[in-house]
Parts: structure tokens; C-alpha cells; sequence
């Protein structure tokens, strides 16, 4: 795969989490940015992002990834996240990983900032 991506993380794929490794190689620039939307506590270890607008906000990041294999990226993710696009706070549009599957059990991250950890606050 060739070409530039945006992506929007705010979970364990950040620049502060388990698995920014992943992407780090293919990250030309990185960008603090918000987007609207509420933040879950799966409880995993990892969040749940239900992207609105009147909402409140997810904290995170957007990255410019060069080359990067985004189909690869969406097997990780799995069956609970689909990828669609986000407007961040910068005004770029990038993709993201939207929770689908059900938030039962799921408690809501009042400030929007994943701390990562067993409970994810």
C-alpha cells in the first residue's frame, strides 16, 4: 500500500500506549487533537469511541502514517470497531475505529482521556 492516511487514535494505539509500536514506523507527524464524540471504559483495557456531534469530546491523536497498511490495521480492530471518517478539532478530516458493538458493561470516561490500565481511567 502506498499513499498518506489520517488516522485518529485515542486508545491503546496513541503515542502513550501498548500499542504504538504498531504504527510508529509508518508516523510522518502527530497531532493533539479532539473530535465529538463520547469515551467508554470497556473494562479490556482498551476504550470504546461513539463519535457525535452535541456531544461531549474524545481526546487523541491524529496521525499522518505514510504507507501504511490500514486494511491490516482494521483485522486488529476486529468485529467490535468499524473505520469511518472523523472531523478533529484541526479541521482534518481523518479515519478512526467507531465503536459498533453493544456498550453494556461499559462505563462512560467522563473528561474523554483514555489513561490506559486494566480499567482504562
Amino acid at each position: 500500500m502506498s499513499g498518506t492516511i489520517e488516522l485518529f487514535v485515542y486508545g491503546t494505539l496513541g503515542p502513550d500506549g501498548e500499542a504504538w509500536d504498531y504504527l510508529e514506523p509508518y508516523v510522518r507527524a502527530v497531532a493533539e487533537v479532539t473530535v465529538p464524540g463520547q469515551l467508554f471504559d470497556t473494562g479490556r483495557g482498551y476504550p470504546a469511541a461513539v463519535f457525535e456531534a452535541g456531544t461531549s469530546v474524545v481526546h487523541g491523536w491524529r496521525c499522518t502514517l505514510v504507507d501504511f497498511p490500514i486494511t491490516e490495521l482494521d483485522s486488529y480492530e476486529g468485529d467490535e470497531y468499524t473505520r469511518g471518517p472523523v472531523r478533529c478539532s484541526d479541521g482534518v478530516v481523518a479515519e478512526a475505529y467507531h465503536w459498533t458493538a453493544s456498550l453494556a458493561g461499559c462505563e462512560p470516561i467522563p473528561d474523554g482521556r483514555f489513561t490506559g490500565g486494566p480499567t482504562g481511567r
